[in-house]
């Protein structure tokens, strides 16, 4: 009897044992700017959820300015293709999620706030300037108005997100039902969150998390790196720096310069998503060629001077006008621009020098010395009507004195008479 007790008490605990290990929420941590990482991270995260069986839910942690419409674009995409329902968390405490991240928390089938966050102010923007034009704001004001009525939430304060630029505190957004639910912790969201119920694509869901064990994605190496070529500020300053190494290492000799100019370059291009201003791209590149040509035709500075201003023209619209609008706060976009500037600034300064160099070293006059000057040593006896060989500077001239010099002494040079050199005895 022991025995069968035994057995069925460990069937019982083998059959009950799989509920508890299903119980799992997976993580996802959005920070800074919405890239293509961020959207390819996210689709990642799904992927791995809808591959496994023991998922109730997805945690999206919030706290960004905002970014690519693109990117945004894809991320709820790919929120709204989860097989399990997503919550959107602006997390930890004090942190933000403005713009493009008030889009994305939209999206999520159960928004949630920590104390002392902030959402709103999302109206999008164009280089630096907010979008008035109706035809895109509309587009814009109609896709968070389908967000939240999905989702059951305030539409009218959705829409002025966009509108008046709003933003609201973790009470205000409970208050005007922007948000379900106030959590200091992703544990606490989960046991007040649990039996919630959600509204998805797929219809009416009731969360189940109470107790549940808490995954951290991480991001692959391919992401990671992605990430930081992906962030603005950096290939931007990729693609500046790029074109000034060019144009070092094409005006002088060797493979240093240009090569590491070409790398920044592509490496910035592949972080724009090769959504790149042509214009800005041609104007630097006109501006380069000018430069060059300034370097080896030596003139008076006039087409070099239009070469400073071309290219200096084509990166302030590269990094002033992006070719896509953008959802993100004005606040990065002064941090992004006067960043940028500086690093390039400090970098132009420094090639400016080094081509200055470069020029003044071309256009130098070289003097090619008639005779060697200074001591040497007598290979052979020298006279008036002796000639032998001296060694100077390391080379054998034929010479001549006009005092006798016996082979070994120590001689200086103070003339030269057809091509023979006229020396005397130190």
């Amino acid at each position: 009897m022991l025995l069968i007790y035994s057995l069925l008490s460990l069937a019982f605990i083998t059959t009950i044992q799989p509920s508890f290990a299903e119980k799992q929420v997976l993580l996802v941590e959005v920070k800074d700017f919405i890239s293509p990482a961020v959207a390819e991270h996210i689709e990642s995260a799904i992927h791995y959820v809808n591959s496994k069986s023991s998922f109730n839910a997805i945690i999206i942690t919030l706290d960004t300015y905002g970014g690519s419409a693109d990117s945004m674009d894809k991320i709820i995409e790919h929120i709204q293709s989860s097989p399990v329902p997503v919550i959107g968390f602006v997390y930890p405490a004090g942190r933000k999620a403005l713009s493009a991240g008030v889009f994305i928390l939209m999206a999520t089938d159960y928004a949630v706030m920590a104390p002392y966050t902030t959402i709103g102010s999302s109206q999008p923007v164009m280089g630096t300037t907010p979008i008035n034009e109706s035809k895109i704001i509309n587009a814009y004001v109609k896709k968070i108005e389908v967000l939240a009525q999905l989702h059951k939430r305030n539409v009218t304060q959705a829409k002025r997100f966009i509108t008046h630029n709003d933003n609201l505190s973790p009470e205000e957004a409970l208050s005007r039902n922007v948000i379900e639910m106030i959590a200091e912790t992703p544990e606490e969201l989960l046991n007040k969150a649990h039996e919630a119920k959600v509204w998805t694509l797929r219809g009416e869901k009731v969360l189940d998390t109470k107790n549940a064990r808490i995954e951290v994605y991480n991001p692959s190496i391919r992401v990671s790196i992605l990430k930081i070529l992906s962030d603005p500020i950096i290939s931007s300053i990729m693609i500046g720096i790029g074109f000034l190494a060019l144009i070092l290492g094409l005006s002088s000799p060797g493979w240093g310069a240009e090569v590491l100019g070409v790398i920044l370059l592509l490496l910035g291009l592949v972080g724009q998503g090769l959504n790149v201003n042509l214009t800005a791209i041609v104007l630097m590149v006109i501006g380069s060629m000018l430069l060059l040509f300034e370097i080896y035709t030596p003139g008076f500075g006039i087409i070099g001077l239009g070469g400073l201003i071309t290219l200096g023209i084509g990166m302030a619209l590269m990094i002033t006008q992006p070719t896509l609008p953008l959802l993100i706060s004005s606040l990065y976009i002064d941090i992004f621009i006067k960043t940028v500037a500086l690093v390039i600034s400090a970098f132009g300064i420094f090639f400016a020098f080094m081509l200055y160099k470069i020029v003044e070293a071309r256009k130098m006059k070289r003097f090619i010395e008639p005779y060697p000057k200074g001591e040497g040593r007598a290979v052979d006896d020298l006279g008036p009507n002796t000639i032998g060989y001296v060694v100077v500077g390391g080379e054998y001239w034929k010479a001549k004195s006009k005092t006798p010099i016996k082979s070994g002494m120590r001689i200086r040079v103070i003339g030269i008479e057809n091509k023979i050199l006229i020396v005397e005895p130190v």
